[in-house]
């Protein structure tokens, strides 16, 4: 096995300080991979403690016309042209396959999808659907949902496509006293509709006003946040790292 290169989205965290989903897949699934050695895992973040696997940070200059994504992509592919990959695994961008095409490269593109492809640059259209088909080797996703989404309103020799499968997420199984459970509501995620945070709010207020024996925990951020619910029992922790969570 040679090469294998993955590029996270434009400005996603590869860092344990601030990790976006995207990052911590990667990393979790990195770490557990046999190619751990073959692989290299390329990004841009202006944290300094960096995941500790194989990685590139990849500088950007600023560049009024052009934007950042398209500039993002371009400097990878000036990597790939000095050390080329068997295999380039992108995630959550599909936008970033149209502008990886207009290059002349042998790798084996594989797209991973970690949301709804129906509400993404690159994955909104039947073309673009069409379009991602054709020039992906593999494209994969996270639910039987976000595949069905994929397929909407494309024919029947796509539904059968091998090109499609799904390898649904996990996580580490940590060791959970149920003697100590605790009356708590928890929500994990950023803190926006597209995550379900308008419905988790609407829903926890009226809760903790109907069942005083109860909390309200919410773990996660959101740089834009436009959602905000309040109540004694509502308790926001912000962005929490795995071990912070567990000693909750």
């Amino acid at each position: 096995m040679n090469k294998i290169s993955i590029l996270l989205p434009y400005k996603e965290n590869f860092s344990p300080e601030y990790a976006g989903a995207v990052s911590l897949y990667v990393k979790d699934t990195s770490l557990r991979s046999k190619f751990k050695k073959n692989i290299t895992i390329y990004g841009n973040t202006n944290y300094k403690k960096i995941f500790k696997l194989n990685y590139v940070n990849i500088k950007m200059d600023k560049n009024f016309i052009k934007s950042g994504s398209k500039s993002y992509v371009e400097n990878f592919i000036n990597y790939e042209k000095k050390d080329p990959s068997t295999i380039i695994e992108v995630h959550n961008r599909p936008v970033y396959l149209s502008y990886i095409s207009k290059f002349n490269l042998n790798s084996k593109i594989v797209l991973y999808f970690h949301n709804d492809p129906l509400t993404m640059s690159g994955s909104r259209t039947k073309t673009d659907r069409i379009f991602l088909l054709n020039y992906a080797s593999t494209i994969v996703f996270n639910s039987q949902w976000s595949k069905k989404r994929f397929l909407n309103n494309m024919d029947s020799s796509s539904i059968n496509s091998e090109k499609l499968i799904v390898i649904y997420q996990s996580s580490d199984k940590p060791k959970i006293n149920f003697n100590k459970k605790k009356n708590w509501i928890t929500f994990v995620g950023k803190l926006n509709s597209a995550k379900g945070y308008d419905l988790f709010g609407a829903a926890i207020i009226k809760i903790l006003k109907k069942f005083p024996k109860w909390s309200g925990i919410v773990i996660g951020d959101e740089p834009r946040q436009k959602l905000f619910f309040k109540h004694p029992r509502l308790f926001k922790k912000g962005f929490l790292n795995h071990k912070d969570v567990l000693n909750i």
